[in-house]
């Protein structure tokens, strides 16, 4: 739609105060703002962060059964420290994010699709040729078989 030259423009459109268009969120907006407008980010480096960001979704987004992320802070040096020039990795504190791995190895047995996949027990395989012990994964290694073995000893 064209307005007749000297006509001026139509008011612009009340919006609500959460409607960011036309990004989805606050979030999103105030990143774009950042890359194009306090960064002054390239495109080819911008393409290269919303790769990244892709990464990430995808590492987070197996089904874990709604498994939750959990976190602890640790701090890096509780020992003895020097009385001039100090490290700063002595001063640094890291947060660690994890999942429950019980919960996580739970949903994964529990998971149809690993039902012909998984070794339950650990086992040995050796070639018949020269009776050399063959290993194929976790449950067919000697820490595996050693655990086992060791916990049912009478």
């Amino acid at each position: 739609m064209l307005l007749p030259s000297g006509t001026p423009p139509p008011p612009p459109v009340n919006r609500p105060d959460d409607d960011w268009m036309p990004f989805w969120d606050h979030v999103e907006f105030e990143t774009a703002e950042f890359l194009f407008k306090g960064d002054q980010m390239s495109a080819s480096k911008i393409d290269r962060l919303l790769n990244l960001w892709d990464l990430y979704r995808t590492i987070d987004s197996p089904p874990l059964g709604d498994v939750k992320w959990n976190c602890f802070q640790i701090n890096t040096h509780s020992g003895e420290r020097p009385d001039i020039n100090v490290p700063s990795w002595m001063d640094n504190s890291y947060n660690v994010w994890f999942r429950d791995p019980w919960e996580v190895i739970r949903n994964m047995l529990a998971n149809p699709m690993f039902t012909d996949e998984m070794d339950y027990h650990p086992y040995r395989k050796f070639s018949s040729s020269n009776d050399e012990h063959q290993w194929k994964d976790f449950m067919s290694g000697d820490w595996a078989w050693d655990q086992a073995v060791s916990f049912f000893s009478f």
